[in-house]
């Protein structure tokens, strides 16, 4: 599988929870009106006594009805509630990014190894792995001269990365791009950006959304205080969202074009 068919899946998922967030997050105004409540428990055979609600997402291109015995009411689909769903596709991006960046490593490896040592990037040639893949990769060799224990070795590289490196902040990205010995990194992916980019702003922005993902995964994304007498959760927009998913993808296949182009 390439790396960025997993990406792209990954980044589906993303997609998906604004998707929901839109068909979800309640539109109406009113409540729902009687007599339209009463017509609709008379066509589903419920109980004239059952008291019901009505969502409209975006558009009144969905309509979720429900029963209020189930215990929620429409405040539940408030933007207060559910703003988690962009808050989940900020995170989701970020993951997508991260797994892409290793999967591009990992398929690299072994063919840059394969080069003359001097060749190898440095980065690379530093990494180290379990001595027992090592010896599974000579007791392999030794038992069949013609085997190739490269898996052995492949699967120990990508434990080692998976296990030692997180690559979302722009140093880290950067790094990932120093195994695969990718000099002048940043300027190549901003040339690759549709339109052309500015590396200073690539750099800058993708460092601001892993701080707003931080602020997310690790703080519940609620404002710090020392003395805090209520809760306040950092504000999220659809807008915000969409623009973090979308331009992570326009970010990852800048990479995956320089990438291709320089391996």
């Amino acid at each position: 599988m390439q790396p960025i068919t997993a990406f792209d899946a990954a980044l589906k998922r993303a997609k998906h929870l604004l998707v929901l967030y839109e068909l979800l997050h309640d539109s109406r105004v009113r409540a729902v009106r009687s007599d339209w409540a009463s017509k609709f428990i008379e066509i589903m055979h419920w109980p004239q006594s059952d008291k019901i609600h009505r969502v409209d997402g975006k558009g009144q291109d969905s309509i979720l009805i429900f029963k209020d015995c189930i215990g929620i009411d429409r405040s539940h689909f408030s933007h207060e509630y559910l703003s988690e769903l962009l808050r989940a596709a900020v995170v989701a991006s970020i993951a997508a990014l991260d797994r892409y960046l290793h999967d591009i490593v990992l398929h690299h490896s072994i063919a840059l190894l394969n080069r003359k040592e001097e060749d190898i990037p440095k980065e690379l040639r530093k990494m180290t792995i379990p001595v027992l893949a090592t010896k599974r990769a000579l007791l392999s060799l030794k038992a069949n001269k013609n085997a190739r224990p490269g898996h052995i070795l492949k699967q120990a590289i990508q434990e080692h990365l998976h296990n030692e490196y997180t690559f979302q902040n722009p140093d880290s990205v950067q790094k990932a791009a120093q195994i695969l010995g990718i000099e002048d990194f940043w300027s190549k992916v901003a040339t690759a950006f549709n339109p052309p980019g500015n590396k200073k702003d690539i750099v800058t922005k993708l460092r601001n959304i892993v701080i707003r993902r931080n602020q997310i995964v690790h703080e519940a994304d609620l404002y710090r205080k020392t003395k805090a007498k209520k809760l306040i959760l950092r504000a999220v927009d659809i807008a915000y969202a969409k623009d973090v998913v979308d331009w992570t993808d326009c970010l990852v296949r800048s990479i995956d074009q320089v990438v291709v182009n320089e391996l």
